[in-house]
């Protein structure tokens, strides 16, 4: 799998939490926001965004839109494989 750079677009869903559901042409990843007490990581996410609603035990997110990864995480964002 190619790897993902602050570059990239995704299209970001909130959990009401402190991690977002991030859907890019590249996978599917999370993203744990700082702004929420999260730890500023992006980290792949295996599976489908149904998946991830299960997993997070919500029966819906909160479209946060499409953007590039630098313009809705900021630079500082730490991107694991």
């Amino acid at each position: 799998m190619e790897k993902l750079t602050l570059e990239d677009v995704a299209t970001f869903t909130w959990s009401f939490g402190h991690v977002f559901f991030m859907e890019t042409a590249k996978g599917n990843y999370e993203w744990s926001d700082p702004d929420y007490q999260g730890d500023n990581t992006i980290r792949p996410f295996k599976g489908t965004y149904k998946d991830w609603l299960k997993r997070r035990g919500i029966p819906f997110g909160r479209d946060k839109g499409t953007h590039t990864i630098d313009g809705y995480c900021g630079t500082e964002v730490s991107i694991k494989d």
